[in-house]
Formats: structure tokens, sequence, C-alpha cells
């Protein structure tokens, strides 16, 4: 993948594949929220930070707040191999 949108949208096709709803968060006054929301059926939500495959993004000190807020439920993914971590944690 060349970059973090080509690294979103594939990881959303493959949620999606699996059954899940893909939210695009809007940055609407709340700066720094995580890109994704994602839900599963009976209500299990997580969030998703995408980061370019390349290993050149960094998380902003809001980013990081967000996903120190959303405890277990926020991660940080640069990686079609870590998304797929990421829902086994959910059982998917």
């Amino acid at each position: 993948m060349k970059d973090e949108n080509d690294l979103e949208d594939a990881c959303c096709e493959m949620a999606r594949q699996q059954g899940l709803v893909a939210v695009k968060l809007e940055n609407v006054g709340m700066e720094g929220i995580p890109d994704r929301m994602f839900i599963c059926e009976g209500g299990k939500t997580f969030f998703v930070e995408f980061k370019s495959p390349t290993k050149r993004g960094r998380l902003s000190p809001k980013q990081k707040f967000w996903l120190k807020f959303l405890g277990a439920s926020g991660f940080v993914c640069d990686d079609f191999e870590g998304f797929k971590t990421i829902l086994q944690k959910f059982n998917i």
C-alpha cells in the first residue's frame, strides 16, 4: 500500500466483508479524533487512527489524548496485518 488512504480503504473493505460498519469520523470541533469508528454486530465498537505504512506518520498530542481516553477500544494502525490483529482482538 502506498499511503495512509490506501491502507484505510483496504482495512475498511475488509471490515465490511466481515459485517462491520466503518464510519469516517470528521474533525468537527474534536481535533485528534481517530479516523474511523468500526461497529460490530451487537454494538461492540472500536476506533482506529490510521498512519502511513511508510512509518512517517506521528501521533499528535491530541491524537495521543484520544487514544488514552478511548482505552482498550482505541488503536493505531500502520499496516494491513496490524488491522487483522485488531479484528482478532474482537473475535472477528
